[in-house]
């Protein structure tokens, strides 16, 4: 079994605008609602593969309440800790004009470190039936900066294997405990380590990131593909050409996939490639919208590997 930790969970509302223009009146040509954190997108996509997985965290008040009744309806565990005030709604507002994305992220309900202690309680529980946990998002404020530290550290002492995908302190932070991978994107890297990277010094930037404690380094790249590092491999992987409607659930794809890998105990590359693919369907769908795994499936020949 998997477990994803989402700690600032979300409403995601998409809005498609075309030739969204700022400081002037913009009419919404479609919108849509989908219960979101990176980690709940990920539990989402774990579903569609088949896998048996529980998703807990942080929920507060009417929102919270949606998020945990959707994904009761869809057949996904869920566990959460209700905190007072109410779960955050983000805006996404979508051009299929001009191609691009704005994002609007509400900070979140507070969390007070008493409903941490409770969340670490629940993770040890969980590390004992599960074989893979899932670290992603955000933090709320509230909690310190060294939250999916400790959380890691608690999942490790069951033997549990550890994906984190957050960024800023939060990731840095992170590193210390030697999660089993990370998945930053470019962004999260640069802030991370605050150098700009370009494409030719990706596998330096790896590295340095693989001597900082995790067993496997994921950057992913958007439409670009993904750079894989361990320290026996180094892989970077080209996706197949799709036309991108929303690349919010993309990168949550992805690391859904490299918990399932871990899981079944798929090669990294075979775990890349299907990741690849897999991203790409979510950049095809709307919204947080789960893609189509079929259609992910049916790409995994188009997806270039090249052993760097």
């Amino acid at each position: 079994m998997i477990a994803t930790i989402t700690l600032n969970p979300a409403i995601d509302k998409s809005i498609f605008i075309q030739n969204f223009t700022i400081g002037k009146t913009n009419r919404a040509h479609v919108d849509r609602i989908d219960p979101g954190g990176k980690g709940i997108n990920v539990a989402k996509v774990l579903k569609q593969l088949g896998c048996q997985v529980i998703t807990s965290g942080f929920l507060a008040g009417n929102n919270g309440r949606y998020i945990s009744s959707f994904l009761t309806e869809q057949g996904i565990m869920n566990d959460f800790i209700v905190i007072p005030g109410e779960t955050r709604q983000n805006l996404k507002i979508i051009d299929p004009i001009k191609k691009t994305i704005t994002e609007i992220n509400e900070p979140g309900a507070e969390v007070d470190e008493c409903y941490l202690k409770q969340l670490m309680d629940k993770v040890k529980e969980l590390a004992s039936q599960c074989q893979v946990i899932v670290f992603s998002g955000s933090l709320p404020p509230g909690l310190p900066d060294y939250a999916y530290k400790e959380l890691i550290l608690l999942a490790k002492e069951k033997g549990t294997q550890t994906i984190l995908d957050t960024g800023g302190i939060a990731l840095w932070q992170g590193l210390a405990a030697c999660p089993t991978l990370i998945k930053p994107n470019k962004y999260e890297v640069e802030e991370v380590l605050q150098v700009k990277v370009s494409e030719d010094k990706l596998v330096n930037i790896a590295e340095r990131l693989l001597a900082s404690g995790p067993e496997i380094v994921v950057i992913s790249l958007g439409a670009r593909g993904a750079l894989l590092a361990s320290r026996q491999q180094k892989m970077r992987a080209y996706p197949p050409v799709v036309e991108a409607n929303s690349t919010v659930g993309a990168g949550d794809a992805m690391v859904a996939v490299f918990a399932y890998g871990l899981e079944r105990g798929l090669s990294l590359t075979d775990t890349l490639r299907l990741a690849t693919a897999v991203s790409a369907a979510a950049a095809a769908a709307h919204g947080s919208e789960v893609g189509d795994i079929e259609l992910a499936k049916n790409m995994l020949p188009e997806v270039k590997i090249q052993e760097i």
